[in-house]
């Protein structure tokens, strides 16, 4: 290889240009989110999985979750069947609003393995809100089947 294409080669780099590319996307998205209606909506439904085509969710991949939404959630006996009050557990939390169910040692504590259970998120940024419910019913193998259920 003669010196002139070492130094060529050496001068052009796809992965680095790609990387800052990447970096540049995801710091204009990350920058027009107060503006943008369409990013916050996206954004949004990120964060209550229920982003409506595979191609939005997969270009929110690289950016950062941000923990500038105030997000709430609810969990609660399923609407058909009577318990008492206590059973109702509700709280704020940082991001992703169903990883209370879908991670860690919380899942046992909302779901207990008996009995199906209906969960409320709540999601608000800049006065745009979404609100999403999902029915957690028990699986005989010791799951749990997650249902989008419309919100009356």
């Amino acid at each position: 290889m003669s010196r002139e294409s070492e130094s060529r080669a050496q001068r052009f780099d796809l992965g680095y240009i790609m990387i800052l590319g990447l970096i540049v996307a995801v710091s204009c998205w990350l920058l027009a989110m107060p503006f943008s209606r369409f990013i916050q909506d996206s954004t949004l439904h990120r964060f209550h999985l229920t982003t409506r085509h595979f191609a939005i969710w997969a270009v929110q991949q690289p950016i950062p979750a941000m923990y500038n939404f105030y997000n709430r959630f609810e969990v609660s006996p399923s609407p058909w069947k009577k318990s008492d009050p206590s059973s109702v557990h509700a709280e704020t939390l940082n991001h992703f609003p169903l990883r209370i169910i879908t991670f860690g040692d919380n899942r046992r504590l909302f779901l207990p393995a008996d009995e199906p259970r209906q969960i409320d998120i709540w999601s608000r940024y800049r006065g745009n809100e979404l609100r999403t419910r999902y029915l957690a019913t028990p699986l005989p193998d010791g799951g749990f089947q997650l249902e989008l259920e419309p919100i009356p």
